[in-house]
């Protein structure tokens, strides 16, 4: 899978499975950061939309209950180009396996991620 060049408006994968919390960050992610969206609750669908679609960004909650973790979808969307942010509540410390990703702690504010998005 290679990134398209085409497309004027940065695509993001969203992942959350907070549903009220998935859709107000997406609204704000596409309002307010002119980003294209795409958002899904859980890695069945997450992984889907990375092998249906490129991103330019990712933005992934780290843990996604039921036990599910997006670390796996991180490195596979890293290894084909995406710039991948994680969001969690836990704090960098605590989490060893996402050691070279960008993390944001969660409760964010969209201007953390703005800022993550930027670095890229």
């Amino acid at each position: 899978m290679t990134r398209s060049t085409t497309c004027s408006r940065r695509k993001v994968l969203y992942v959350e499975d907070e549903v009220i919390v998935a859709l107000d960050v997406a609204d704000g992610l596409a309002e307010e950061l002119g980003l294209d969206v795409r958002v899904a609750h859980n890695l069945t669908a997450a992984f889907r939309l990375a092998e249906a679609e490129e991103f330019d960004f990712a933005l992934l909650d780290m843990n996604l209950g039921h036990g599910e973790r997006s670390t796996e979808l991180g490195k596979r969307l890293a290894a084909s180009g995406t710039h991948v942010v994680f969001a969690s509540g836990y704090n960098r410390n605590e989490i060893d396996e996402i050691a070279n990703f960008q993390l944001i702690e969660k409760p964010f504010q969209l201007n953390d991620i703005r800022t993550a998005f930027k670095a890229a």
